[in-house]
């Protein structure tokens, strides 16, 4: 697949920001996340986008954040966050869970410490090619380990550090879906906002495959769009005016640029369904071949550096010190600039200075300076 050619190269660079990825498992079973995880569901989802953003655009520092940053790439209410979860405001003898020193009672903390506690559980299993090999999945977890460093002032949370189940890094490097999240916050503002977002990130994932086929339409029945959506109504005539109403929303909230029209399903097929929905996009907007090798070549150079000088190294209560060790800047600073400036040489055919690899490796804004290299 080629890139598009674009005489704005910033306003490319612009649309490109916006462009992250998601697991293909995970974008494939999007009701899994709600059997999996219940009421956190919602949050869980906006982790996994969150968090494959960040690793994205700020491969050494995305272990780290603060409650501010997820709201405002979620849309999330951060006063809603901090309030006690719903689950011991209903059962009044619970006590909330200690993990590494922190009480897990708010619904934020609470959905975070339950990302450990639960794995996603597939209700069919993913299938995939790994290195010739076919892997099947039927559950992983999403994080290995919470920690929380906490204002002294006031014993309020300050940062957020955590460390990725390996199968979630290996999803973003191997098995992904590239989306555009601009619209993702603003979508899931007001009341049904987890609905819009999964139909958001399956419209996402159609758009992507689409691409890679070279077609611009598929279709899809309006029950199965509205179970995305989260739209419960009886009459099919009230279910297809609750959809309509949704897909604007994604169009003009959402900013996605896909045009739909409702169809009659094939009368020759007596039981397919009769009511459907055709989508047609019109955003060509998409990673170069170049971004996915860069991402390989650059773990693999890391991995191998970490391996060879930290092999026996032992950490206490460290359950990944490789996450530990690529998100600390401090540390090696030489070996991970030569390893960038390695991994986007054989990504792009291109050179960079060492100066630019550290500026890519300090300032926390790894892709914005990758975008400006290849224009």
């Amino acid at each position: 697949m080629s890139e598009q050619e674009n005489p704005n190269k910033e306003s490319f660079m612009q649309q490109n920001y916006f462009l992250s990825r998601i697991d293909r498992s995970i974008a494939d079973n999007l009701k899994s996340i709600e059997s999996s995880f219940f009421d956190d569901a919602g949050i869980v989802k906006d982790f996994i986008v969150f968090i494959s953003k960040r690793l994205k655009y700020d491969l050494f520092g995305f272990t780290t954040f603060t409650l501010g940053q997820f709201c405002k790439e979620t849309g999330r209410n951060k006063q809603t966050l901090c309030e006690v979860h719903p689950f011991f405001i209903n059962n009044k003898k619970a006590s909330p869970p200690v993990y590494n020193g922190h009480t897990f009672k708010t619904v934020f903390d609470f959905a975070l410490l339950n990302m450990i506690r639960h794995n996603i559980v597939f209700d069919k299993s993913y299938t995939y090619n790994n290195k010739g090999e076919t892997t099947h999945l039927t559950k992983f977890s999403i994080l290995q380990d919470i920690k929380l460093n906490h204002d002294r002032n006031n014993g309020n949370v300050k940062l957020y550090e955590i460390r990725l189940a390996p199968e979630v890094i290996e999803g973003f490097l191997q098995r992904y879906y590239i989306i555009d999240t601009k619209g993702y916050s603003k979508i899931g503002k007001g009341r049904g906002g987890d609905g819009r977002k999964s139909l958001y990130v399956l419209l996402e994932k159609t758009r992507h495959i689409l691409l890679s086929r070279l077609i611009p339409s598929t279709k899809f029945t309006v029950d199965y769009l509205a179970g995305i959506a989260g739209i419960v109504v009886e009459e099919p005539k009230n279910r297809k005016t609750s959809l309509k109403r949704v897909l604007e929303a994604m169009r003009t909230v959402g900013e996605l640029n896909f045009t739909y029209q409702f169809v009659r399903g094939d009368l020759d097929k007596p039981y397919q369904e009769e009511y459907w929905v055709e989508l047609t996009f019109h955003d060509l907007t998409a990673e170069v071949i170049g971004d996915n090798i860069f991402f390989l070549k650059l773990m693999e150079e890391l991995t191998f550096i970490f391996s060879d000088k930290y092999k026996q190294v032992e950490i206490k209560d460290e359950k990944d010190p490789f996450q530990r060790w690529v998100t600390n800047n401090s540390k090696d600073i030489n070996l991970k600039i030569d390893a960038i400036a390695k991994s986007f040489f054989k990504a792009y055919n291109k050179e960079i200075t060492k100066d630019e690899a550290r500026t890519m490796l300090l300032n926390g804004k790894l892709w914005d300076l990758i975008e400006k290299r290849k224009a």
